[in-house]
């Protein structure tokens, strides 16, 4: 916030001012106090807050975890197994191709 040492005298300079222009400098500090005080409160409650809401999003149910997971599963093993019977069929396939090539050999004796 404050990179260097000229941006630290400015806001010296300007608290200086700011104080030096009231006669009742102790009433100023005591406000300045109040403020700050209020600002480590709400400065609190929000990070109480914050916790609360990171637990409560924590506490998913176990049941929907498991139905996304059983969702991505099966729709992952409908493509997958999908996927395998069309190379189990392209392998048949080309199997059924050679048990023909196969015969066609035996028949003619060996030769093409």
């Amino acid at each position: 916030m404050l990179s260097n040492i000229s941006d630290m005298i400015i806001i010296i300079i300007v608290g200086i001012l700011l104080l030096g222009g009231e006669k009742d400098i102790s009433g100023t500090v005591r406000n300045l106090g109040r403020t700050f005080q209020e600002f480590k409160k709400r400065q609190e409650e929000f990070r109480n807050e914050l916790t609360r809401e990171i637990n409560n999003v924590g506490d998913i149910p176990r049941q929907a975890g498991q139905s996304l997971v059983n969702d991505v599963s099966s729709s992952y093993s409908r493509r997958y197994n999908s996927y395998n019977q069309e190379k189990i069929n392209q392998l048949e396939e080309e199997i059924r191709k050679m048990q023909a090539e196969l015969e066609r050999l035996k028949k003619n004796g060996g030769k093409n």
